[in-house]
């Protein structure tokens, strides 16, 4: 697309979305004393909170990444699992115990890092009064969901049962239940980040009412990974800085980064038109079609999965043969295709694909094959079933 070309289609965008562009502007004044970011990106809504332990969202994880690190972070290509705190790792022959090395990691406030700060992460995030949403995810590790489902005066008790110990400070074993393929997907997961436990305990004494805010706020948050939290302002944007303790700051390129809080697609998408904003993550679906011939419109798959939920304790969906079938009746190549239009794929799984050594479950369905050219023909089979399950329900 030639610049003169370029400029008239920005144009045109800006005047279709005219209506949000009040509020980029409003965000771009609130800005007006902050030096611009080396790395302005739009994240969505405003995060929730920035607790590992307590996120839930992909908008509070994508910002967590920035600022913690796990004993393994993802290969961005391939999603495989490479270094992170821990150098390096062995797992037994039976597939039940790892044992990590931890590098020389300090925390953002130059406190050391080591081996019983992810213990003491991993027990608060499996102590029921953290109310992690994803605190299952460790109940991989022997005896740690009759830990988490443990009363509280039995806990304690219940901890030595735990297969986690740390024989020295740069040593953690872990031992499983069971063999888990993709437990190394799980140690660069938020949940499994480590905290400084000293800065929260700090302040969740001096605030016992409000120290969950508190903790997490610039200036109290100490954190671990490339970035540590300088600025938060709410409804606007998040400034991270780069964390010069952090043990691979030379290969990290940019000293600032802006996550901005926008509710309006639309606003993001002026912004980077407006070149103030360096990366949108999504679009508004109207548009796709005009920018998909641009260079820099790049549509790729999240690690995530998009479904419709329906009420299963109600009439006629409290009858499995009418859930079945109204799951093989949905056409989800025309949704993808004509309603969400962002190149996304067909997919009978909940879980996405990419997880290594993790075996999707799907629901059972006629084979389409990778490429979906059978896909026409598997759904009208799934559809002649899901005719003689409604004949069944009556």
């Amino acid at each position: 697309m030639s610049p003169r070309a370029r400029a008239r289609f920005r144009q045109g965008l800006a005047l279709a979305l005219l209506v949000p562009l009040g509020a980029g502007l409003a965000s771009l004044a609130r800005r007006a004393r902050l030096a611009r970011a080396d790395f302005v990106f739009h994240n969505g809504s405003e995060v929730s909170t920035l607790d590992p332990a307590a996120i839930s969202g992909q908008a509070e994880g994508r910002v967590a990444m920035a600022l913690f690190e796990g004993l393994t972070v993802k290969d961005p290509a391939t999603l495989e699992p490479l270094p992170g705190v821990a150098e390096r790792w062995e797992l037994a022959p039976d597939g039940l115990t790892y044992t990590f090395h931890l590098r020389a990691a300090r925390w953002s406030n130059g406190d050391a890092l080591d081996a019983a700060d992810f213990l003491w992460s991993w027990r608060r995030l499996l102590e029921p009064e953290t109310a992690a949403p994803f605190a299952y995810q460790l109940f991989a590790v022997r005896g740690a969901e009759a830990f988490a489902r443990a009363k509280a005066d039995e806990r304690e008790a219940r901890w030595s049962e735990v297969g986690l110990r740390a024989p020295d400070q740069r040593t953690l074993v872990v031992e499983l239940a069971r063999p888990t393929a993709h437990f190394l997907a799980l140690t660069s997961f938020h949940p499994l980040f480590p905290v400084h436990r000293r800065s929260l305990e700090h302040f969740r004494a001096r605030f016992p009412e409000r120290w969950a805010s508190e903790w997490i706020r610039p200036g109290h948050l100490v954190s671990n990974g490339p970035y540590k939290l300088r600025e938060r302002r709410v409804n606007d944007r998040l400034r991270l800085v780069k964390n010069p303790e952090y043990w691979d700051a030379d290969s990290v390129a940019f000293q600032t980064i802006d996550v901005l809080a926008l509710e309006h697609i639309g606003t993001g998408l002026n912004l980077y038109l407006a070149g103030e904003v360096d990366w949108v993550d999504r679009v508004p679906t109207t548009l796709v079609p005009q920018l998909l011939p641009r260079e820099d419109f790049d549509p790729a798959p999240y690690l995530a999965s998009y479904f419709y939920r329906v009420n299963t304790t109600r009439p006629p969906f409290d009858d499995v043969r009418v859930r079945r079938a109204l799951a093989l009746a949905i056409d989800r190549r025309a949704i993808a295709e004509k309603i969400v239009l962002k190149g996304e794929q067909p997919s009978w799984s909940l879980t996405p694909p990419g997880l290594a050594g993790h075996a999707r479950p799907e629901l059972r369905h006629a084979a389409v094959g990778a490429d979906l050219a059978s896909y026409a023909a598997a759904l009208e089979q799934d559809r002649a079933e899901e005719r003689a399950l409604f004949a069944q329900a009556g």
